[in-house]
């Protein structure tokens, strides 16, 4: 059911603004055929690397651009993160610790939406595991070919968001040599291999964004001129964002941003999740003062104690916070829990229950609001099959209700079926790109005979839907009949042009991705949600 669920997200349509953003610059290099360069509409983008745009171009290139085509390359890689988080928890502490980590990543809520709300998130989180679990694996075995595919897991976390994706695998690997005192990758001189795989691996994206900005210091960027491709790869993506200076504030006055949102990001496992942070820190605790002595016996889940705490703090600093930042720590979140849930899944049985209970009572509750008041599931065929779900459910829960894990797997899996069946298409069909375009499909208007009013509304969803970039024009250009598509404001400042249009379609428009406890209460929602409109401009 929870692959299930997984799979159904691929047909759902793509989220503005960031989903449907992405895709828009992969279908410009299908279109053009320029892969060097990213563009966002007629703006040079300068905030991310190639690699997402690359693999987005290749599918929509082979199978056309659909949702589908641009969600199956973050899911391919979710599921290697899955299958390395696993073979990196069978490495570090056993099996079955392996298999329950696993389990736990897929089952994260954070983890699903990253599947339905693609961005960059997913394929970094599995790069950075993927590079971990090999580092790991390479410091034990000192094979060229573990070396190797680190060095390719380095390279794809960088290619993907920067210098993340290579700062946290290579803590995670220092602090794991440290732990268990293999300091040989030093002195054998092994690590130039990977500095050096990993750097050539990386020269396509250095010499696109070298072609791109460096070789044109006149490129406006932020209202600055003189950027540097390379040099922001390097530095200037992550220090932006950290100092607040390249994007804004966000959240820059809330220290406990990250815990709050890690209590719902890693649902149903973030109240055991705590726990197990807390036992392993006890651990650390109890095996005396580690750090400082060399030869110290230190727990199995040292380095992942480590490295989260310390991309926790650091994360925690900066001036600009998004949810989706976390994501990148649950894999490890997810082996402290496995690993926890193993050690103790007779002494502590009864807490972890309770917590477990409490945690999916919460979420089905959540789930039966969303899907019984904000969007109520329509057709008899489907409140039939809910039923019978959830009569399945409750008697699986009450023949397994000892083995919490596989009730958990259960409860999280029917309500991520309802979200991906159910909320999530319907409340999409509210944001007003993707339902425009259905009209405009419906309707057989020309494409070719579509802009929109610059300086004015604009959605993503609508380009990527129509398969096509619609341009924007000002007022002053538009010197024959076209269909325009804009916002409230726009249609006020075409009136007040003086110019003629007919209103052809007013569509309501919310962005999905940024959902509010206002708007999800039905009577409420057109108070908070804009207007997109369909006009036809007469000359």
């Amino acid at each position: 059911m929870l692959a299930g669920s997984y799979l159904r997200g691929l047909w759902i349509p793509l989220m503005d603004n960031d989903s449907a953003h992405h895709a828009l610059i992969a279908m410009r290099m299908v279109e053009t055929g320029n892969y060097a360069e990213l563009i966002f509409r007629d703006a040079d983008y300068l905030d991310k690397p190639h690699f997402l745009f690359w693999s987005l171009a290749l599918f929509f290139k082979i199978f056309g651009v659909s949702a589908w085509a641009y969600k199956v390359p973050s899911l391919l890689f979710s599921v290697a993160g899955i299958y390395a988080t696993y073979r990196l928890g069978k490495s570090v502490f056993n099996a079955q610790t392996g298999q329950l980590a696993a389990v736990i990543l897929a089952s994260s809520y954070a983890f699903f939406l990253a599947n339905n709300d693609v961005r960059m998130d997913a394929i970094l989180t599995a790069a950075i595991i993927f590079a971990t679990w090999q580092l790991i694996e390479w410091i034990h075995t000192n094979r060229v070919g573990n070396m190797f595919m680190a060095a390719t897991g380095l390279a794809v976390g960088f290619a993907t968001k920067g210098a993340i994706g290579l700062v946290m695998p290579a803590l995670a690997g220092l602090l794991y040599m440290y732990q268990v005192n293999r300091w040989s990758v030093w002195t054998r001189m092994r690590w130039v291999g990977l500095v050096s795989t990993t750097a050539i691996l990386l020269l396509p994206v250095f010499y696109c964004m070298y072609l791109q900005f460096d070789l044109h210091p006149e490129k406006v960027i932020r209202e600055t001129t003189g950027n540097s491709g390379v040099l922001f790869l390097l530095f200037g993506q992550s220090v932006g964002r950290y100092s607040g200076t390249a994007w804004g504030t966000l959240a820059q006055n809330e220290p406990f941003f990250f815990v709050h949102t890690f209590l719902w990001a890693f649902l149903p496992w973030s109240l055991v999740a705590l726990l197990a942070l807390a036992d392993a820190v006890k651990d650390l605790w109890k095996s005396g003062r580690v750090i400082g002595k060399r030869d110290a016996v230190k727990p199995a889940s040292f380095f992942l104690v480590a490295t989260s705490a310390i991309l926790f703090l650091l994360i925690s600093g900066s001036q600009f916070k998004l949810p989706h930042y976390l994501n990148i720590l649950f894999p490890f979140f997810a082996l402290l829990t496995g690993s926890f849930l193993v050690k103790h899944t007779v002494a502590r049985r009864r807490l972890i229950r309770t917590l477990q209970y409490v945690t999916l009572g919460a979420l089905l509750i959540v789930t039966c609001f969303l899907n019984a008041y904000v969007f109520p599931v329509e057709g008899m065929l489907e409140k039939i099959s809910i039923v019978v779900l959830m009569i399945i459910l409750a008697v699986c829960i009450y023949q397994r209700r000892e083995q919490i894990v596989l009730i958990t797997l259960l409860v999280t899996s029917f309500c991520y079926t309802l979200l991906n069946f159910n909320f999530y298409p319907k409340a999409l069909a509210l944001q007003g790109g993707s339902h425009l375009a259905r009209f405009v499909m419906e309707q057989n208007i020309s494409v070719d005979n579509l802009f929109y009013l610059q300086g004015y509304g604009q959605a993503n969803s609508l380009d990527f839907a129509l398969g096509k970039i619609i341009p924007a024009k000002s007022i002053d250009r538009f010197d024959q009949p076209a269909y325009i598509v804009t916002d409230e404001s726009g249609k006020s400042a075409l009136r007040g042009a003086g110019l003629h249009f007919a209103e052809i379609k007013a569509v309501p428009d919310f962005r999905v991705s940024a959902l509010s406890k206002d708007w999800i209460i039905p009577k409420n929602r057109n108070a908070f949600q804009g207007k997109l409109y369909l006009l036809f401009l007469k000359r």
